[in-house]
């Protein structure tokens, strides 16, 4: 994913793991084990919130709480 890959840009070390359990529908999260960095949840499609996203400031605000 785009987020997956300007995390790892950022830092080499990062470990980044998609979905460990079975997948909410409609819903987008980030967490850290700090905590959330962002949740997107009950989407509609087409997940217009999902696709509005700025990518490169998630992923900033993602290294910031590492």
């Amino acid at each position: 994913s785009k987020l997956e890959a300007l995390l790892k840009a950022a830092d080499k070390g990062v470990s980044v793991t998609v979905n460990p359990s079975k997948p909410r529908k409609g819903c987008f999260e980030v967490r850290t084990a700090k905590g959330t960095v962002l949740s997107l949840t009950d989407m509609p499609r087409p997940f217009t919130k999902l696709k509005a996203l700025d990518m490169e400031k998630v992923a900033a605000d993602t290294q910031a709480k590492l």
